[in-house]
């Protein structure tokens, strides 16, 4: 989705809705923008370890094939290289995410047909102000200001469903797949779903205490916030109940 589109999405939903943390956007390109963050070669680090350097610095992060040797998670869940087969031990014994191995070699098969491969060399990871307006955004990653907020976006997501009980997701998985593997992933499903995520206790090391990420597809989100008007959350709506 245009990158210009997408902005003026998010400023509908800045009318009605908080938010604590600046919206976040990904786009694939075939360019090696300057200026980029790159993760260095053959040093372990967690990809949220420089989410306040988008954040606040306003600093962009890039991946792609040649940073396995750092962030790992990313490069394989991003499609950029092979998923690694350890037969389940670092999720079942050295993090101790899943009761036994059978269990955690189940979870690594289920995760990777979320995988697509990546559309170009690159792909870039940035605070959405400041992306090109004419970058094709795939995946936006709001953060809203609290529970009140989180539900509002909850409701949404069903206002235009025949279905109640699926339209928003909280799956357990890593970060990176919570914000953008999985979503990504819903672009091109029928109904796509809306991903609450962050939840890796790994992750929560590295950010916020009130940090949570609210993930779609583009293309959903531009039809969410188009859905605004008319609905519970109308600028312009009186709930003759009073809430």
């Amino acid at each position: 989705m245009n990158g210009k589109i997408v902005k003026e999405s998010l400023r509908n939903f800045s009318e009605v809705l908080s938010f604590t943390y600046p919206a976040v956007g990904w786009y694939f390109s075939s360019e090696e923008i300057e200026d980029s963050f790159v993760f260095r070669k053959d040093k372990w680090v967690c990809m949220f370890m420089y989410l306040k350097m988008v954040m606040k610095k306003g600093k962009r992060i890039r991946y792609a094939g040649d940073s396995d040797g750092a962030c790992t998670g990313p490069a394989e869940n991003f499609g950029f290289t092979e998923v690694e087969d350890d037969g389940g031990v670092f999720i079942a014994e050295t993090e101790r995410f899943k009761k036994n191995l059978e269990i955690s070699k189940a979870y690594t098969r289920e995760s990777a047909t979320l995988i697509h491969p990546p559309k170009d060399r690159y792909l870039y990871m940035e605070k959405l102000e400041n992306i090109d307006d004419d970058h094709k955004i795939e995946v936006i990653n709001v953060f809203p200001a609290d529970f009140t907020n989180l539900t509002k976006l909850v409701g949404l997501s069903g206002y235009d469903r025949l279905a109640n009980m699926d339209n928003v997701l909280t799956p357990f998985a890593s970060g990176c797949q919570a914000v953008f593997t999985i979503p990504y992933h819903e672009k091109f499903q029928e109904n796509p779903k809306s991903i609450i995520g962050l939840g890796d206790q790994l992750v929560r090391s590295f950010i916020p205490e009130d940090m949570v990420s609210f993930s779609v597809p583009s293309n959903r989100f531009v039809e969410m916030a188009n859905n605004i008007e008319g609905s519970f959350l109308d600028k312009n709506f009186k709930n003759p109940t009073g809430f």
